[in-house]
């Protein structure tokens, strides 16, 4: 028995090909991403697919780039959802491996 052609649906003429183009790969952050495929007539009207690190372009080293922060307010609210109190402030500056916690009143 041999294996059954891959059949696909072609992304610009909408007609199945046996023969498909992969054109486009569709990422997503938050599950399983997608092909596109086109059939072998439609597939060269489709620019070449991207590197997806060649779109971030190049990065920085890491003694050229900003500390990273991250501040936490903390607040005392009534039922009604005003605030009625500041307890303070906590900010953490990451500068490559080290971290420092600046702590400020309340």
């Amino acid at each position: 028995m041999s294996p059954r052609p891959p059949v696909r649906m072609c992304a610009r003429c909408q007609r199945t090909t046996d023969a498909p183009v992969l054109v486009h790969e569709v990422h997503a952050a938050n599950g399983a991403g997608f092909n596109v495929y086109a059939c072998g007539e439609c597939a060269p009207s489709y620019p070449p697919p991207a590197d997806v690190l060649e779109l971030l372009g190049p990065v920085a080293p890491a003694a050229r780039r900003s500390p990273s922060r991250l501040t936490v307010r903390v607040y005392k609210v009534n039922r009604d959802g005003a605030v009625i109190e500041e307890r303070g402030e906590v900010e953490i500056v990451a500068d490559g491996d080290d971290a420092h916690r600046l702590l400020s009143g309340g």
